[in-house]
């Protein structure tokens, strides 16, 4: 009755208010809710929401609904949503509402789980916290400081006189406790199982830099291995040869079953060593993991592991019989060339694996299903050659199947759209994939080289699929097969 005296409508405002009732009964079935008069709700700074109404509710309106699509749930300290909301009247969408966010101002994760630990016994209890056998110093004295605090006097040698083959550092170590070991150290053989622990920052740089409400593959990817290497280092591998020894990862093939947010917690990797080789000076070791969070099963598969020497590793001759895309000249003549998308929903720099499109071809490829290429010059300071590894600095092979990715992301907002809230799913879920290193980019090399042929598109569920290489320097060092992107 009062808006407006002579053209009775509801105001956008109050429709914007009631999706926003929505969201807070969700919040409140989820438990996020504090004492009265010092717990209150705000939007989330920096957060950009929009608020597009497309009609109207009048008197004559029977019902309307309210819908609410959640995007991000974390704690930054404060617990935090990011939601797209939608209205409808009489079954017609009228107001969209993206990135709708709300935090409540006055809590954080700790007091929201002692509200509910004590709220008597018919509340489920909390499960008791693992013994830590191995803490967070100590794996940072193993990643880079001294050897000997980390596993006692047997590598005190590599202290300083030898070097040992070391875990990734931070801001790439994601490996904070190892609660449970069922071997025994020293001993390098078969059947050993360890459990690892990572905690999942809600602000960790990596949501940030890849602009996607889900942890980046290279991130995952790095949590499933990394327990890997702490492992081998536990069974005294770098103790088998008077050579000092490097460490790197050969294959892998994996599928990843639900993604990592803000608020998934704590991660617990299990990690079980298969198989041991030991041929010319090298050492060949297989693993079994399986990532999971507190409601199952998140990343799982299996890899090889490598010890080489210095030399060894510099007589690597790339991946045998490589048979790289050779675009036709007409493809050349049409193709695309443009550097890298610089904005959501493509990574931003820190993450960023891809300096520069060279060649696009939209239907390219044997199958016409798509071809891309693009490359990054080596940047000999980049922040991670310091954190990977200690003493060895070499590009984390994760980071190059991250770049691989972001070509896939190309392909995908090229041929379906997108924009700032778009989600990129990588890996896409449900679907396996498989890689293989044979060779390693390293301060002293110049140019990287990505290529992807598409596979398979499914243009409903908005999923592709492709096989490609990694080059360095003209040098076939990686494989990717049956990696791929969905849209959302």
């Amino acid at each position: 009755t009062c808006h407006f005296v002579d053209d009775r409508v509801m105001p956008g405002t109050l429709m914007y208010e009631c999706c926003m009732h929505t969201l807070r009964i969700y919040l409140l079935r989820m438990g996020w809710v504090g004492e009265e008069g010092q717990t209150w709700c705000e939007p989330v700074p920096g957060v950009d929401s929009g608020l597009k109404c497309r009609g109207q509710v009048t008197e004559t309106t029977k019902t309307v609904t309210y819908q609410v699509s959640i995007k991000e749930l974390g704690y930054g300290p404060e617990p935090f949503a990011i939601v797209d909301a939608l209205m409808f009247a009489d079954g017609k969408a009228i107001v969209e509402i993206p990135n709708m966010s709300v935090r409540l101002c006055g809590l954080d994760r700790q007091q929201v789980q002692a509200l509910w630990q004590g709220r008597g016994a018919a509340q489920a209890v909390a499960a008791p916290a693992k013994k830590v056998l191995y803490d967070y110093d100590r794996i940072l004295a193993f990643s880079v400081g001294n050897p000997s605090e980390a596993f006692g006097e047997p590598y005190r040698v590599f202290d300083s006189e030898r070097k040992i083959a070391r875990l990734p550092g931070p801001p790439f170590q994601f490996l904070d406790r190892i609660t449970e070991i069922d071997g025994e150290p020293w001993k390098l053989v078969p059947g050993v199982t360890i459990e690892a622990e990572y905690d999942v920052p809600p602000d960790a740089w990596y949501f940030e830099a890849g602009r996607q409400p889900e942890m980046p593959f290279a991130v995952l990817l790095e949590t499933g291995l990394q327990p890997c290497g702490w492992l081998a280092a536990y069974l005294g591998s770098a103790l088998t040869s008077e050579t000092d020894l490097r460490f790197r990862n050969l294959d892998g093939n994996a599928v990843q079953h639900r993604p990592v947010t803000p608020a998934s917690g704590t991660l617990t990797t299990k990690v079980k060593i298969t198989r041991i080789s030991n041929s010319g000076g090298m050492i060949i070791q297989g693993y079994d993991f399986e990532i999971r969070d507190s409601e199952g099963p998140v990343y799982t598969g299996n890899t090889v592991f490598g010890f080489f020497s210095a030399e060894s590793l510099a007589q690597q001759v790339g991946v045998r019989d490589a048979k790289p895309y050779l675009p036709t000249a007409e493809e050349a003549a049409r193709a695309e060339q443009f550097d890298y998308p610089a904005d959501a929903p493509f990574p931003a720099k820190k993450l960023r694996m891809v300096d520069r499109i060279e060649m696009f071809v939209k239907d390219g490829g044997p199958e016409g299903l798509g071809y891309i290429r693009g490359t990054k010059a080596v940047d000999p300071e980049e922040w991670f050659f310091k954190a990977h590894f200690y003493q060895d600095p070499v590009c984390p092979g994760s980071l190059g199947l991250e770049s691989f990715l972001q070509l896939l992301k190309v392909v995908a907002v090229e041929r379906w759209g997108g924009d700032a809230g778009t989600v990129l799913e990588t890996i896409a879920q449900g679907e396996k994939h498989s890689w293989n290193y044979r060779g390693q980019i390293i301060p002293a090399n110049q140019l990287v080289t990505i290529e992807a042929v598409v596979t398979s598109v499914d243009d409903t569920g908005r999923l592709l699929k492709a096989n490609g290489y990694l080059s360095v320097d003209g040098k076939v060092i990686y494989q990717m097969t049956d990696f791929s992107v969905r849209l959302r």
